[in-house]
């Protein structure tokens, strides 16, 4: 879906560029500043797994154009919604992650700046659930990993147990359209 209204599309199986010869395209647009474009997807109904890799590459074609990207893996279980909401911030150069108590965005102080345009880049989110809370464990990028250690606690709701991921493309404050591909997303789960 997209919020703000945004203007967006999504194109599967694209052989170029590609890392792997299928990648999707989804592109960014309207006029509304600060609109963006969520893909997401149920994984299973899994309620016991409490450890989460998400592995991905990505490519942008205009990263001046974008105000940051979102990663994320999630598991509904026991009535509670476990977020693992991880944000490239272009425009503080930061990466950030979710507090799902207090909705807000929380710096990690780890650097995430805009990449060269037109490269891969593969990006790698180790994340876990224990003791009640969404615990963010690392971030790695190109090979080049970062400790997080961020835990919150999760949202209180009615929900069937799920797993589940997103990837969200973020508006700047002109909504200047852009594209990112996406390939060899996987969510590893145990």
């Amino acid at each position: 879906g997209g919020g703000g209204k945004a203007v967006y599309s999504m194109h599967q199986h694209q052989a170029s560029p590609s890392v792997d010869g299928s990648s999707m395209e989804i592109s960014l647009g309207g006029t509304k500043p600060f609109s963006h474009v969520l893909y997401w997807r149920r994984m299973s109904s899994n309620g016991t797994a409490s450890n989460f890799v998400l592995d991905m590459y990505y490519y942008i074609d205009k990263p001046a154009n974008s105000q940051g990207l979102e990663f994320a893996a999630n598991q509904s279980v026991s009535n509670y919604w476990y977020k693992f909401s991880t944000q490239c911030a272009f425009s503080s150069g930061e990466w950030r992650v979710w507090d799902s108590k207090n909705s807000a965005w929380v710096s990690t102080g780890i650097s995430c700046n805009r990449p060269q345009a037109n490269t891969w880049q593969h990006v790698v989110f180790e994340y876990s659930r224990s003791g009640g809370h969404a615990n963010f464990l690392s971030i790695t990028v190109n090979g080049n990993k970062h400790y997080v250690n961020r835990s919150f606690s999760p949202l209180k709701q009615k929900t069937s147990d799920s797993v589940g991921i997103h990837f969200q493309l973020d508006g700047d404050a002109s909504q200047d359209d852009y594209k990112v591909w996406t390939d060899c997303m996987t969510l590893t789960y145990w």
